[in-house]
């Protein structure tokens, strides 16, 4: 079955686009191609955004983080009208949003980044490859019998939040409320859910937090090997700081551990497969031969780039590509146009599992900022796919039941739905 066809928007100008838009959103390449060739630094006349486009350009930013700075919180509720909301809310609800990792610069951002390497390090991610092919397994022992899944819910989403549950130290008896907590929490960071979901969703954060700080408290007095026990014993002694993390300051690393080692591996995950049922002859290929599989995991990252746009803000009056960037002004990295920037990458509007320069994407971003858990993405994504590929086979989309859709998100991309028909191997 083909995709439901999309409505691709087109305008003759830059300036007449609504970055905004959902129909953008959903299909933003032409316009993506657009800002290569006409405008690799655009400011967005509706927001006052600085978009930039093109690969070099996008890793030039990433390696300046004294002037492209992460602290962009607060400059993006400038842009989109949230900053005094979000304000309000912080201090009537729950605990302020903190800058540790995603937002945080140097040397904040050192400190805390050192604290959680370790549990990410291409050694321990080695030693957890035997527990994903398991958790693999058992989650398609669930419906290995039904000839039909709903892909994202029932596989992709499971399999890595199972993992980063195992390694947080919280039990996989909660995976329910683990992933609504998840939903809440990348719906907020979207930027675009209507006022009566975001209520919500801040109440579903509310209650998350509420679970950790008791987590938080019961590793305190009972440590066992795992993140959330280092975030209560550790102290920043290295850096300077003999004291050890706050409240705010553990829940804000926990957060962004949880959303990041879930969200974007179900999305890619779940793109992986739509992907290679779109092209049978490279499914069939992989199938064959598994060891093209870690090309093809950097191939469906590139493609899709889970975390298609990052925030920055300007520390001074700078220049790029020949533009002058003003002082406090907020940047949008697309990672997802630099992986399609055709002076990189050859034929890229195409999906290739043989493409030779897959892996220099920047789907894990670059620099000091580079994704925390991109090997562990990767060792879910290869372990995953083999898993699925070995036991499964005739993969297909059943007649009727998928639109294809990548629900509107500012900085997230992914599909949420897919239903997909197979047969045992």
């Amino acid at each position: 079955m083909s995709a439901v066809p999309i409505r691709e928007v087109k305008k003759d100008r830059l300036e007449d686009y609504n970055i905004m838009d959902p129909a953008l959103i959903e299909c933003p390449f032409h316009h993506w191609e657009q800002l290569r060739k006409e405008a690799p630094v655009f400011k967005d006349p509706m927001t006052g955004i600085f978009m930039v486009s093109t690969y070099d350009l996008v890793c030039e930013i990433n390696n300046h983080p004294e002037i492209f700075s992460s602290k962009f919180a607060r400059q993006l509720g400038n842009v989109d009208g949230s900053a005094e909301r979000d304000a309000e809310e912080s201090r009537t609800v729950g605990f302020p949003p903190m800058d540790t990792l995603l937002t945080a610069d140097p040397p904040e951002h050192t400190r805390y980044r050192k604290l959680v390497n370790k549990t990410f390090s291409p050694k321990r991610v080695s030693e957890m490859e035997s527990d994903i092919e398991r958790i693999s397994n058992e989650l398609i022992d669930t419906f290995i019998d039904k000839g039909e899944v709903e892909f994202s819910s029932e596989y992709a989403q499971l399999l890595p939040l199972t993992v980063i549950a195992g390694q947080l130290g919280v039990p996989m008896a909660d995976h329910e409320k683990f992933r609504r907590w998840s939903d809440a929490a990348a719906g907020l960071l979207s930027r675009m859910l209507p006022e009566e979901e975001r209520g919500e969703a801040i109440s579903q954060l509310m209650e998350w937090q509420d679970y950790f700080t008791k987590k938080l408290e019961e590793k305190a007095a009972h440590p066992t090997n795992d993140i959330i026990s280092d975030l209560t014993q550790v102290t920043l002694a290295e850096e300077g700081d003999p004291r050890k993390l706050e409240l705010p300051e553990q829940l804000s690393i926990i957060q962004q551990i949880f959303v990041a080692g879930n969200e974007a591996t179900a999305k890619a995950l779940t793109e992986a497969m739509y992907l290679l049922v779109s092209h049978p002859d490279q499914l069939a290929e992989v199938q064959k031969d598994k060891g093209l599989l870690l090309n093809t995991v950097n191939e469906v990252l590139r493609y899709l780039t889970p975390s298609n746009n990052m925030f920055r803000v300007t520390t001074r009056d700078t220049e790029l590509g020949g533009v002058a960037i003003p002082e406090g002004s907020a940047v949008m990295v697309k990672y997802g146009s630099a992986n399609r920037d055709e002076a990189v990458f050859d034929d890229s509007a195409k999906f290739n599992i043989h493409r030779d320069n897959a892996s220099v994407h920047v789907a894990f971003g670059r620099g000091i900022h580079t994704c925390l858990g991109a090997a562990l993405a990767r060792k879910e994504m290869s372990v995953g796919l083999t898993t699925l590929l070995t036991r499964m086979k005739n993969w297909h989309f059943p007649e009727g039941k998928n639109e294809f859709r990548h629900p509107p998100n500012f900085l997230l991309r992914g599909m949420t739905h897919l239903v997909l028909g197979f047969e045992k191997a």
